[in-house]
């Protein structure tokens, strides 16, 4: 998708990518407030593009959230370290640090380190957050980029059989936080976040069918024998997986991403251990199960 909208703060180009998915927005400064119809924009061009970018955007952490709440709830992710504390003790508590910074040896937020596999934020829950915005604020000197693909793709690229097989299957998603690991066959699921949502879901919005399913997260079919349920799911990765439906986001300082959790999984490329990456993540509450 393409155009440009006029609101009463601008244009809103909408630069479509060269890629399978994703465009850039232009046009807005997000330390302001924005019109009505530049948020109706701003969504559209979401739902149309799955991932939009704003590029060399000046967001303090509280400008991140009153951007964020201009579009939904903005959710609260757990409660940050005591090292964010005492280094950012004005943080919003809706802001997550992500990021590989350590201060005295302890991890500044959530440990952000070298390579993740895809994924989808919060599928582990009931009521998935709907969308994740990740704003950057310091980057290594190569890599650390972040690979969105298209769940929608997946779907269509699937054969007629295994969206016949998998029709109205649930798949139980966990939250056992490793990088590049998959689930563990005896977890204890009274320890950790876990629910199990529709192997492939509908979009509110679009109304488009996607996969619903992500080889970090996802631990098995149910109602399948563990042989049948990992077949499915090792067929499932490798079409979502593709490279053909993915785009790679090379970041720049300044960038704002946002995503959207229902219809795309995102993943990380490695980066230099040595060099810092820090990023401030927010994210928009659901409103329902996905269905």
């Amino acid at each position: 998708m393409a155009g440009a909208k006029v609101t009463d703060t601008g244009v809103v180009e909408i630069a479509a990518f060269d890629a399978p998915l994703g465009a850039e927005l232009r046009g807005l400064d997000l330390r302001e407030k924005l019109s009505p119809e530049a948020v109706r924009a701003v969504l559209q061009a979401w739902y149309d593009n799955q991932v939009i970018v704003f590029r060399d955007q000046d967001l303090s952490p509280r400008q991140l959230v009153d951007f964020t709440a201009q579009l939904g709830t903005p959710g609260v992710p757990r409660m940050p370290s005591q090292a964010v504390r005492d280094v950012i003790p004005d943080l919003p508590p809706e802001v997550m640090i992500v990021s590989n910074v350590r201060i005295d040896g302890k991890p500044l937020g959530l440990p952000h380190d070298g390579e993740m596999w895809f994924h989808s934020d919060m599928c582990y829950a009931e009521i998935p957050h709907t969308a994740t915005m990740l704003y950057s604020v310091e980057l290594p000197s190569t890599g650390g980029n972040t690979l969105f693909a298209d769940m929608y793709a997946a779907y269509e690229n699937l054969r007629p059989e295994t969206r016949a097989r998998l029709e109205g299957k649930k798949a139980l998603q966990v939250h056992d936080y490793k990088r590049t690991e998959r689930p563990g066959v005896d977890l204890d699921l009274t320890k950790v976040g876990n629910y199990a949502h529709p192997v492939f879901i509908t979009h509110p919005e679009t109304g488009r069918k996607a996969v619903y399913v992500n080889r970090l997260m996802t631990a098995r079919i149910e109602g399948m024998e563990r042989v049948e349920s990992d077949a499915f799911l090792e067929e499932l990765f490798s079409v979502a997986e593709d490279p053909s439906i993915v785009y790679e986001h090379v970041w720049r300082t300044g960038d704002l991403v946002i995503w959207d959790n229902r219809c795309i999984t995102h993943a990380r490329t490695d980066f230099p251990d040595n060099e810092r990456r820090l990023l401030r993540r927010t994210t928009l509450l659901g409103t329902e199960a996905p269905q």
